[in-house]
């Protein structure tokens, strides 16, 4: 039996009613709501004569595209229990991560299993490619290979197979409970990895107030790197452009030229680029983009002063406040951001449906239909949602942000909770202490990472190579941008480190 729910609904109605429609377009790809909706249910119907029983886990490490869209689909109609995990987030990491979800099935690209598979082809790899994804899988799973058709050893099943297999004709059930779909891992620590469970109901409900928030209509197209946002956009009926990994400036503005973008979705640090080819070539980024939504990273004053230089008038910025465990509670618009002169920053109005409340330490506490239904180690959450964040409501009702309750650095859209690294780091031999710290930079935009290190090491490089690659690495975004050596400073009862006053050392000697 397969089934349709709140998430799934959305590409079935789509299919329906508009099957032409082209939901998804990248370089070498062109995919109608019919053709993704009836892929998903190969999928999906094949798997199930594999043996795929409801509410198995399955782990998706496959890149952004067609087979990503039609293997999530296909899985949610399985009521799959899907994880979605970074594989660029260092080998003692992602090992801990699967041991926690001891998944039945395993979905990966091809080259990451065989760069797993053979040890010394890795090596050789590493020497062009810095952080290639450990996946280490020594672990009793189905596993099923997506993308390019490569000589595994492994035993596994291709994803071509599955939906290149016809199938007799599929019908769906309506589900007639809200499921655990989704699993997103957040902060944690090692020994604990916190995975982020979500049900279609909670997702589907961010799904809605996206859709009011975005104000698009059905011939306007979403340009995106990012797996969930190509979700959400599908889900709004809008055409989803991908855009390629790791674009250069150039190629980035051609492509919102040249494809038509109205709509795109990311984090500040994917737009800082263009920002400085607009700015030294005197022009202004595409006419055609009628709205930029930015989120998963803070979003500072003088990043969007600069963006405003760059954009036609007619460009609306929204700026979204939310995390993993609840995706949207607060927007601004940026231009007011921007003008917002008193104490904090400025989240904007809190959403309709969500309750906001200020404990008396100052940390925002959240709840609503969105909120997710638990961590993955735990039974059940509290009926609050503690953010991490210190804020206030001002007079005129908006949230504003005052800090972060603990310490955490954001790079670019990535959380990066110190002590989740830095046990690892002190593993390395001859590091006897260990600290990262983030130090924001006005000239990048961004948090810059610096790594201080008690130790008689003094190649630098070396260790930073090992935090890259080998069985001490750690996840890319935390790599340090500086490695440099002091006497860890320390304070209080507990001797806890004393990042302020390594962070005036950072600032003192200009690092």
């Amino acid at each position: 039996m397969l089934y349709t729910n709140l998430l799934i609904n959305p590409i079935k109605n789509l299919a329906e009613k508009n099957p032409g429609k082209i939901v998804l377009s990248s370089k070498n790809t062109r995919v109608t709501a019919k053709e993704l909706f009836e892929q998903s249910k190969i999928i999906a119907a094949n798997l199930r004569t594999h043996n795929f029983k409801d509410h198995d886990v399955a782990v998706l490490a496959v890149e952004p595209g067609r087979e990503f869209l039609a293997l999530m689909y296909g899985l949610l109609m399985l009521k799959a229990k899907i994880a979605i995990i970074d594989p660029e987030m260092g080998r003692e990491n992602y090992s801990e991560k699967l041991n926690q979800l001891k998944p039945q099935w395993i979905f990966a690209d091809s080259r990451l299993l065989l760069l797993d598979e053979w040890p010394m082809l890795r090596s050789f790899v590493s020497i062009f490619r810095k952080n290639i994804p450990h996946l280490n899988f020594k672990i009793r799973s189905n596993f099923v290979s997506a993308g390019m058709n490569l000589p595994l050893r492994k035993k596994h099943l291709k994803l071509k197979s599955l939906y290149l297999e016809g199938h007799l004709s599929v019908e769906l059930k309506e589900s007639t409970k809200s499921e655990e779909n989704l699993i997103v891992y957040t902060s944690g620590t090692l020994a604990i990895p916190k995975g982020v469970v979500h049900s279609d109901a909670s997702l589907d409900r961010s799904i809605q107030l996206l859709e009011r928030i975005i104000d698009a209509d059905e011939n306007d197209c979403v340009g995106t790197y990012l797996p969930h946002f190509m979700l959400l956009g599908i889900a709004s009926g809008l055409t989803v452009k991908l855009m390629g990994n790791q674009m250069e400036a150039p190629a980035k503005f051609k492509w919102f030229r040249e494809e038509g973008i109205n709509i795109f979705f990311g984090p500040p640090s994917e737009l800082f680029p263009l920002i400085l080819y607009c700015e030294a070539n005197q022009i202004q980024m595409p006419s055609t983009l009628k709205h930029l939504m930015l989120g998963s990273a803070p979003v500072h004053k003088s990043f969007l002063d600069r963006l405003i230089r760059v954009l036609p008038a007619h460009t609306k910025i929204t700026c979204t406040y939310g995390m993993t465990e609840h995706l949207l509670i607060a927007i601004a618009d940026g231009r007011k951001k921007v003008m917002y002169d008193k104490d904090g920053d400025l989240l904007g109005p809190i959403l309709n449906g969500v309750d906001v409340k200020i404990a008396e330490d100052k940390e925002i506490l959240v709840k609503s239909e969105q909120l997710f239904k638990r961590y993955l180690h735990l039974k059940g959450r509290e009926e609050w949602h503690a953010t991490g964040d210190l804020g206030k409501l001002d007079e005129e009702g908006n949230l504003v942000l005052l800090g972060r309750k603990k310490e955490m650095i954001i790079r670019r859209d990535f959380n990066i909770y110190p002590a989740l690294y830095e046990d690892t780091i002190k593993k390395i031999p001859q590091i006897h202490e260990a600290a990262l710290i983030g130090v924001y930079d006005e000239a990048i935009h961004d948090e810059k990472v610096y790594l201080a290190l008690e130790t008689e090491r003094v190649d630098f490089t070396a260790i930073k190579k090992l935090l890259s690659n080998g069985k001490h690495s750690i996840d890319k975004e935390s790599i340090p941008d500086i490695i440099f050596s002091m006497r860890i400073p320390r304070k209080g009862r507990q001797d806890k480190i004393d990042r302020a006053a390594i962070v005036e050392y950072i600032k003192t000697n200009r690092l």
